[in-house]
């Protein structure tokens, strides 16, 4: 932090440093503080969380764990359209700034490793991307928010598990339209190494639930011996 405050604003290093890490909170728009990344502490106090203890038993448990045999699950915030907080993984996703979803997934994590959400787990899985779209876009975010799990938890990531076929935006698709496009487009593509019997699958908005519960399905079908919980940054009010 102490080279960062020797920068002259007007240098490259901090241009980048800036794009990397924003002056100013994503959400609100007010400049951050020394110790503070992303979101700042005002709004970290204001986020719309959600109550994910029991972690075997709550709203994200409940919704998705009807159809799949889903061990522990949480998700941070409530995601509504259009308010302030969606901001932040908006940016994270098509912003070209993945280094924003690796702290939200450093921020979450420190908090669900206090509640000992992690224990057992031994490896993470992101929800994966389709080629084309990873190189539009340049990166899987999802991949980024596991990777800032990693670095609180240890816990390593695995890239090799899971792949996406291809489809088109889910966002205007039914509730069955999506199970239905999500399940032909997710496979899984790898084995666990050996010692590995409890996997983490990691995305960053639950709408429907249909993208996490198809990748969540392919690990039960090929490898049904596997434990399974889901993590993601925020889920939809309507879900």
């Amino acid at each position: 932090m102490a080279e960062t405050k020797c920068m002259n604003p007007g240098t490259l290093a901090h241009k980048i440093l800036g794009f990397v890490f924003p002056d100013v909170c994503l959400a609100c728009g007010r400049r951050l503080v020394d110790g503070e990344k992303v979101i700042c502490l005002h709004c970290q106090g204001s986020l719309p969380r959600i109550n994910c203890i029991p972690h075997t038993d709550n709203a994200v448990h409940r919704h998705l764990a009807s159809t799949i045999p889903i061990e522990k699950a949480a998700a941070m915030f409530v995601y509504r359209r259009g308010d302030i907080f969606t901001k932040p993984i908006h940016t994270a996703k098509y912003g070209g700034r993945p280094a924003v979803a690796r702290e939200l997934g450093r921020m979450f994590a420190a908090r669900l490793d206090k509640q000992s959400f992690f224990n057992s787990i031994d490896a993470i899985t992101p929800v994966p991307l389709h080629w084309r779209k990873h190189i539009k876009r340049g990166y899987n975010q999802s991949e980024y928010i596991a990777r800032g799990i990693a670095d609180i938890t240890g816990i390593p990531v695995h890239t090799h598990l899971l792949r996406a076929t291809g489809h088109g935006s889910q966002t205007q698709l039914s509730r069955t339209r999506r199970w239905e496009n999500a399940s032909a487009t997710y496979h899984c593509k790898g084995k666990p190494q050996n010692g590995i019997e409890h996997i983490l699958v990691v995305d960053d908005v639950i709408t429907t639930g249909a993208t996490i519960l198809a990748c969540c399905h392919a690990l039960h079908q090929a490898h049904p011996q596997l434990r399974i919980s889901v993590l993601s940054l925020a889920m939809t009010e309507n879900t």
